[in-house]
């Protein structure tokens, strides 16, 4: 059984990415973040001066994270940390692209690639910027050369032809969610430092928004995709690689729970593939497109409660929108003449007592 993975000119030893942030934006961060069981590591967005973000500028969020975090060691830094870095773990120099030219950018690129780096990736909210960025890096550079997209591109497979046509090797998606505000109900007053209280969002909320956005790109093209934003556990790393991403790149979470949730990942995927008897892990990317593709919809399912295992909790007749539950002596019943089959009810079952079948 191998989790290992070939990306860029990189063998990984497993599919997991720490991704740009605050666990990688100096060289003692990312030594430590060496030792971690992740396969790759992405520097912090390298820009040219080093910068602070006002205080405070990350706090937690129900299980995710605002982020309004800028804060940089410079560019000329940063040359010395690639060149000084002597580490097993691939790592990639990320450029924030958004605070310079396309040109500038692919020079900033040069020279940390003359400093060692073998690979460099660059960071923009203009993806027009980005494919001119590719396209002068291809004729410059010798290194694999990709680019970090953000959420909610409206010509999405427009940016993506433009990017495959400059040569990109490789995506990744998605940035962080926002702008978006939080606001302490006691006082009216932002909840972050930054100047207008803004910042952007991480974390497990934003799963479901960044698969899709995976399943798009990966339909898409043919070069490696990484699946950024929402991967909190083994669970949700499937789910990237189901829709088609070759990397799984995660910061909230190693944020919030330690360098360690790398391993309980790395782990938790090497169980799935012991009792799935999967060879390869790779053997399942995209393994959603070929369900998409043979799956068929209906309009006649309805749901069942197994009487065996419903323990009268009330937790789907409460949702049951279309008052089709009803309660009874021992166990919950469904009207099929009033179930609509919307689900929801599978959903809040906590004894998992709820199925569907053609009625």
């Amino acid at each position: 059984m191998s989790l290992s993975v070939d990306f860029l000119d990189f063998r990984l030893k497993n599919p997991l990415m720490l991704t740009e942030g605050p666990l990688s934006g100096t060289k003692e961060l990312i030594e430590k973040a060496s030792r971690s069981a992740a396969g790759l590591i992405f520097t912090k967005g390298i820009r040219p001066k080093a910068a602070l973000s006002p205080v405070p500028y990350i706090r937690k969020y129900q299980g995710s994270l605002l982020n309004a975090d800028w804060s940089c060691i410079g560019f000329e830094q940063w040359i010395d940390v690639i060149h000084s870095l002597d580490i097993e773990t691939p790592l990639v120099a990320s450029i924030a692209k958004n605070y310079v030219t396309p040109d500038q950018a692919v020079e900033m690129a040069e020279k940390l690639v003359q400093a060692g780096s073998r690979a460099v990736s660059f960071v923009d909210y203009k993806p027009v910027q980005l494919s001119e960025t590719v396209k002068i890096a291809k004729r410059r550079l010798t290194v694999p050369v990709m680019v970090k997209l953000p959420p909610f591109l409206p010509d999405l497979e427009e940016v993506l032809t433009s990017l495959v046509s400059a040569g990109v090797d490789a995506i990744a998606a998605m940035d962080s969610v926002g702008p978006v505000l939080s606001i302490n109900a006691e006082t009216g007053e932002p909840l972050m430092g930054s100047p207008d209280g803004s910042a952007y969002l991480s974390g497990k909320y934003i799963l479901p928004v960044a698969l899709k956005y995976i399943y798009e790109i990966a339909r898409f093209v043919d070069v490696p995709v990484v699946g950024v934003g929402g991967v909190t556990g083994c669970d949700s790393a499937l789910q990237m690689i189901m829709a088609g991403a070759t990397g799984v790149g995660m910061v909230t979470t190693p944020m919030l729970k330690g360098l360690e949730v790398f391993s309980i990942v790395e782990n938790g995927l090497i169980e799935y593939c012991t009792e799935k008897s999967i060879e390869k892990l790779s053997s399942i990317r995209g393994l959603t497109r070929k369900k998409i593709r043979e799956r068929k919809t209906s309009l006649s399912v309805r749901a069942e409660i197994d009487p065996l295992l419903c323990t009268s909790c009330g937790a789907c007749r409460s949702v049951c929108y279309s008052l089709a539950i009803n309660p009874g002596v021992d166990s919950y019943s469904v009207r099929k003449d009033t179930c609509v089959g919307c689900g929801l009810c599978d959903s809040v079952c906590p004894a998992g007592a709820v199925s569907f079948g053609e009625w």
